[in-house]
């Protein structure tokens, strides 16, 4: 790579794919604070969409917004409409794939997650709460309702140390920002899960009924994860060969392989006491 272009990996907010792009060194030296904008044509990083990245003067990737979407800011950085109100699609042109992978995430495995909004962008914090929570079996939505905190500009003239000082007192937290971006995740998965449901549901034909889809897809994860509990309640101990054996017997709907059983494990490991996910010899 030339020494005049800088790499970053960037990841489209609309679908997720990720990809390095490379920008020319110049521009950061051009400005002393604030954010570089990039816009990232079609086909660069994915084939369907072009978007906008936004690039600290530190190097950091601190946003993304989505061009031409059907559901976007205005300019006052207000959504066009009711949150819960939204689709799947316009959810996802709101507030990007990956954080929305990443809040059902932390909604399903009982982590606290926190939005950073500048102040001029108003969001209905308790309707996109209740509307993660509708994907979640009642008996599953917890005492970790999605938050959200302001960054105030007049305090924080830098974004990287206000999120900083965040993380700090929030390491246990998952944060996104308005811009699309994830601050901090606290779990080391990638949300393969998560963003293959989300895959599987905006393939349906049916905008308005692709929430339920995805719902259902986490209903029968939910199963699985209940069936699995099950037999660990009877079991001194199990390897996961056996216990792979024994779900594809019996859970005939789900797909269960290695990856499906490790997601099972850490739902169980979150969710009840640890003593039942050790029984699960490696």
């Amino acid at each position: 790579m030339s020494s005049n272009l800088k790499g970053f990996i960037v990841a489209c907010p609309k679908c997720g794919e990720e990809k390095q792009i490379n920008v020319p060194e110049s521009l950061f030296y051009q400005k002393t604070f604030g954010t570089v904008k990039i816009k990232v044509p079609q086909g660069a990083v994915c084939k369907d969409h072009n978007f906008i990245v936004f690039i600290s003067t530190k190097g950091q990737i601190v946003g993304y917004d989505v061009i031409d979407t059907s559901v976007s800011s205005d300019q006052h950085g207000n959504l066009s409409k009711e949150i819960i109100d939204l689709s799947l699609e316009e959810l996802i042109d709101a507030f990007g794939f990956n954080c929305v992978a990443g809040l059902i995430h932390a909604k399903l495995f009982h982590y606290p997650s926190f939005v950073v909004r500048s102040d001029e962008f108003h969001i209905d914090i308790e309707q996109l709460d209740e509307m993660f929570d509708r994907l979640i079996p009642l008996q599953y939505r917890n005492d970790n309702p999605i938050k959200d905190v302001e960054f105030d500009t007049y305090v924080f003239t830098n974004e990287n140390y206000f999120y900083t000082a965040f993380k700090n007192n929030n390491e246990g937290a998952f944060l996104i920002n308005n811009r699309k971006h994830i601050i901090h995740k606290p779990w080391e998965d990638a949300c393969e899960f998560e963003k293959s449901i989300l895959d599987n549901a905006l393939g349906r034909k049916d905008k308005e009924e692709q929430l339920k889809y995805l719902a259902q897809y986490i209903i029968q994860f939910i199963k699985d994860v209940e069936f699995t509990k099950s037999l660990l309640e009877d079991s001194d101990t199990i390897s996961e060969r056996d216990l792979i054996k024994q779900l594809k017997q019996k859970l005939i709907v789900s797909t269960i392989d290695k990856k499906r059983v490790s997601i099972i494990k850490e739902f169980i490991k979150q969710r009840y006491p640890k003593e039942l996910s050790e029984k699960i010899r490696s």
